[in-house]
């Protein structure tokens, strides 16, 4: 007689996807750290129903996200000499996310001494960068993505480069420098030196052409001042992923001419760009990457309208989604811009607590006229008590008007996940 041991795996993977939606199902807010979190409980947890499934979570989940930071690289030795010495006969355990803070570089580019560790057997030092690529390299054939936070410098050693580069589906590179408080400028722009002396747009340079089957490429929490000018011309003589999201932080007082020359040399095939941040001089540092992409790109997302507004007259003749967390005025008004009058909107993605405040009173006119393909209106950042809350009445009633559907989704789904839908 059958029983829930005998269950096929697709089927264990869709019950354990709806275990840990269910713990989340009122925490909409949960960040994707937190949702990884939950998943890792419950994976655990599910190990203990017998040898089965332990063997087959193990392989699964109990690994799909890991995230340390460079100082406790050493903790991860054990885990490296376990999956080493496992028999190859066994199914290797799968992991989808890795991401590693606070990355020291080589010290051809960092004077300070290098924090190194020995493993159990009292073999060779192990450092950041050697912890780094030996789970690239045991994990090549499941990794998807990959983050590095680095300090002070972006860079890395060439073995560690080549070893990523190896990563069959990577399609997801996320880089980022973390600050000292209070010491942004300093330890940026005076004591490492202008950005052509620096080894990040080099190293850069080397993980994109490495990384051959990247579809998105993560910059948020890069501060353009490391990039060099000439970074897209750099890559012009080499064959590139074919790219098709760039997320950029541009919430910085400084030049974005590094910024402007990556997105021309990715602009065959990018479709997606995500502007994190609001920018401080209404959107003209950004002007120049719109002009470069505004023919070409499908989704955006912004943090505020206000970063639009040195293009609001521009036309975008594929723009299907737009996504924006927060906007002055009527939403009536943004809408109306030459910006989304000349393209083919299908979906619009606002904040749910901005559209609860600026629009639950009646509308001055309608917002969705002259968009005979819109057929999606998502309220994102819902908030546990309000998720069973009806919309604005204003909203619903324009909505209904057009045969538009409105979906109610956590903040931590990127536009990306809202094209698909």
């Amino acid at each position: 007689m059958a029983n829930i041991l005998d269950l096929p795996d697709e089927v264990l993977d869709i019950i354990f996807e709806y275990l840990v939606s269910a713990e989340l199902a009122y925490n909409l807010t949960a960040s994707l750290n937190e949702r990884r979190r939950c998943a890792r409980s419950t994976t655990i947890n599910l190990r203990l129903v017998c040898r089965k499934w332990a063997d087959w979570f193990y392989i699964h989940h109990l690994y799909d996200a890991l995230l340390f930071p460079a100082k406790n690289a050493y903790r991860k030795s054990t885990l490296i000499q376990n999956l080493t010495e496992r028999s190859p006969s066994l199914a290797r355990p799968k992991c989808r996310v890795l991401s590693v803070f606070h990355m020291r570089p080589p010290a051809k580019f960092y004077r300070l001494r290098t924090r190194t560790t020995k493993d159990k057997k009292e073999q060779r030092p192990k450092n950041a960068w050697d912890i780094l690529e030996s789970l690239v390299e045991l994990f090549a054939h499941s990794l998807n993505e990959l983050d590095m936070i680095f300090l002070d410098f972006v860079s890395l050693p060439l073995g560690t480069i080549e070893a990523i580069g190896r990563i069959r589906n990577l399609r997801v590179l996320r880089l980022g420098i973390h600050w000292a408080i209070g010491t942004m400028f300093t330890r940026v722009a005076v004591k490492c030196g202008p950005a052509e002396t620096r080894p990040d747009s080099p190293c850069l340079r080397s993980l994109i052409i490495a990384a051959q089957n990247l579809k998105r490429l993560d910059l948020e929490h890069l501060h353009p001042v490391v990039l060099s000018s000439t970074i897209g011309s750099d890559l012009a003589n080499y064959q590139l992923p074919a790219i098709t999201q760039l997320d950029l932080g541009v919430d910085w007082e400084c030049s974005l001419d590094g910024f402007v020359s990556l997105a021309a040399a990715l602009k065959p095939t990018l479709k997606v760009l995500t502007l994190h941040g609001n920018s401080r001089d209404y959107g003209r540092k950004v002007k120049p990457i719109f002009e470069i992409l505004r023919e070409t790109l499908e989704g955006i997302s912004v943090y505020s309208e206000q970063v639009l507004t040195q293009v609001l007259d521009f036309e975008f003749p594929k723009l299907r989604v737009f996504a924006t967390q927060f906007w002055m005025g009527c939403i009536c008004e943004l809408l109306t811009q030459k910006m989304f009058s000349y393209a083919p909107i299908e979906i619009i993605a606002l904040d749910e607590g901005a559209a609860e405040y600026r629009m639950k009173r009646s509308l001055p006119f309608d917002p969705f006229a002259n968009k005979p393909k819109l057929r999606r209106l998502i309220l994102s950042d819902s908030s546990d008590y309000d998720y069973h809350e009806p919309p604005p009445k204003p909203i619903r009633s324009a909505c209904k008007a057009h045969g538009i559907e409105i979906i109610k989704l956590a903040r931590n789904r990127g536009i990306s996940e809202m094209m698909a839908l």
